[in-house]
C-alpha cells in the first residue's frame, strides 16, 4: 500500500516496447538500475510494462542502440492529475487546506469513552476528566496517561485498576471497579442483636448464633428482640456468673402484609399526535451549529427527537463534525373516557409492577386481594398482599454489669 501510494505521488507510466531486441532493452534497463514492474512479453518483439515517470528520460539510449520503439498508453498519478486540472488552482488550494486541517485535528481528542463502570455513572467521570482539564479538542499528546489512571484510582474508592489509551481520535478510559461482597462475620467490636424490620409473624427460624427469643408462629412488632447476641454463663450455683457477648446470626422469616391502594381517573388528558411532522436538518463543526429553517410554523404542543452522529473516518478516527435531523411531531390533548374493562387492564398493570419491585427486593409473594370498585370520578383499586421476607435487622446489644456479692461475715 505504501509503495504504490509514493508511486502514485512520483507517477508512473504504463508503456509497451515494440522491435527485435525488446529482450536486450529489457537487458539494459536492469544493468542501468532502472525499475519495472508488471512485466508481460506479449511476443518476441513485444513487451508491455509499468515504470516511473522519472525513469522515461534515461530509456533514450537505449532505444538508439537496440533500434526499438516505446508506446505510452496510460499516464498514472499525482503529477498528471495536477496538470489536467492546472486551471483549477482554488480548488487544489481547498483540498490542501482541507488536508492541513485533518492533520492538525488528527493530534486532539474528539470522542471519549468510558468503560468498565459500574457504580460510578458517566457523567460523574466525564465530570473529573473536565476537572482534569482532559476535555473535546485538547491535544493527544498532553494527556499524561500515567497520572491519570494514578489519579482515578486515588481519587475514585470503587476503581482497583485504571488504563487510558488512545484510539485514533478517540480516549478510552478503562477502569475495573472492585466487587462488593456481603460479608456475614459475626465477629464486630459491637456485639448487635436481631430486632424485628416490621409486624410479621414468624414463619422461619435458624439460629447460628445468639439467644433466640421468638419462635414459628410467634408475632412481633416492630423493633421486638428476636435473637440476642448476649448469652448468659451460669455459675455452680445455677446463677448468673457472667455474661458473653457475640452478635447474633440467624435467618429470620415472617409473614408480613402490604396494604394496596390505586386510583385511576374515569377521563384521562391524553397526548395524541395529530399527523403533522416537520424536520430539519443540521450541522455542527466545533462548537457552532448550523440548522436548516423551519417551513411551518411552530406547534402550540409538540414532541420534539434529535438524533445525531458524528463524522468518524475508518473506527477510531472521529472529527468535530456532527450532522442529523431534528424531528418535530405536532401532539393535542384529547380527554378520553376509561371504560370498567380498560381501567381493569390498566389497573392489572400497575399491580403487576408493585408486585415486581416486591419481589426485586426479595419478597416472596404468598397471596394476593385485589378488589375495585367504581367511585363519583374513578376507580379505586384496593386490597392485600400477603408475603414472606426476612425481617431482621441488627441493633446494639444491652450491655449488663455484673453486681458484685458482699461478702459473708461467718463470725457473725
Amino acid at each position: 500500500m505504501i509503495e504504490w501510494f509514493l508511486r502514485y505521488i512520483h507517477g508512473f507510466l504504463a508503456v509497451t516496447v515494440t522491435g527485435k531486441n525488446t529482450a536486450r532493452f529489457l537487458n539494459l534497463c536492469v544493468r542501468h538500475n532502472i525499475f519495472v514492474w508488471n512485466l508481460s512479453m506479449e511476443s518476441e518483439t513485444k513487451a508491455c510494462f509499468f515504470m516511473k515517470l522519472c525513469d522515461i528520460y534515461a530509456l533514450h539510449p537505449f532505444l538508439r542502440k537496440t533500434r526499438t520503439r516505446l508506446f505510452i498508453t496510460k499516464r498514472r498519478g499525482l503529477p498528471f492529475l495536477l496538470h489536467k486540472y492546472r486551471k483549477r488552482k482554488p480548488f487544489f488550494l481547498f483540498v490542501a487546506v482541507i488536508f492541513l486541517l485533518v492533520c492538525f485535528l488528527s493530534t486532539r481528542i474528539w470522542r471519549i469513552e468510558i468503560k468498565g463502570n459500574a457504580s460510578l455513572g458517566e457523567d460523574t467521570i466525564m465530570e473529573y476528566l473536565k476537572h482534569q482539564g482532559i476535555t473535546y479538542g485538547i491535544s493527544a499528546s498532553a494527556i499524561d496517561h500515567d497520572e491519570l489512571e494514578l489519579s482515578l484510582r486515588k481519587d475514585f474508592a470503587p476503581v482497583i485498576w485504571a488504563s487510558v489509551y488512545e484510539e485514533g481520535t478517540k480516549l478510552v478510559v478503562c477502569i475495573q471497579e472492585k466487587i462488593e461482597v456481603k460479608q456475614t462475620t459475626t465477629e464486630t467490636r459491637t456485639c448487635m442483636d436481631l430486632v424485628a424490620a416490621k409486624d410479621a409473624t414468624i414463619a422461619s427460624i435458624i439460629t447460628r448464633s445468639g439467644t433466640p427469643k421468638v419462635k414459628k408462629g410467634d408475632k412481633v412488632k416492630k423493633g421486638g428482640l428476636l435473637v440476642c447476641g448476649r448469652q448468659e454463663i451460669l455459675d455452680d450455683n445455677g446463677e448468673v456468673g457472667t455474661y458473653y457477648y457475640k452478635s447474633a446470626d440467624a435467618d429470620i422469616y415472617g409473614i408480613t402484609f402490604y396494604d394496596y391502594s390505586d386510583d385511576i381517573p374515569m377521563k384521562m388528558i391524553c397526548k395524541k399526535a395529530t399527523g403533522e411532522v416537520t424536520k430539519r436538518y443540521f450541522i455542527r463543526i466545533l462548537d457552532y451549529r448550523f440548522i436548516t429553517p423551519s417551513l411551518k410554523k411552530e406547534y402550540a404542543a409538540a414532541e420534539t427527537v434529535e438524533n445525531s452522529s458524528q463524522f468518524c473516518i475508518l473506527d477510531s478516527f472521529y472529527l468535530p463534525v456532527y450532522w442529523g435531523e431534528i424531528t418535530t411531531r405536532e401532539m393535542e390533548n384529547e380527554t378520553v373516557s376509561v371504560s370498567k374493562s380498560e381501567a381493569k387492564k390498566l389497573a392489572l398493570t400497575h399491580f403487576q409492577q408493585f408486585l415486581a419491585d416486591l419481589e426485586e427486593n426479595g419478597v416472596r409473594i404468598m397471596d394476593k386481594n385485589v378488589m375495585m370498585e367504581q367511585r363519583e370520578n374513578s376507580y379505586h383499586i384496593y386490597g392485600r398482599v400477603k408475603a414472606c421476607e426476612n425481617i431482621a435487622e441488627t441493633a446494639p446489644t444491652e450491655v449488663k454489669q455484673m453486681k458484685r456479692k458482699e461478702p459473708v461475715n461467718e463470725s457473725e
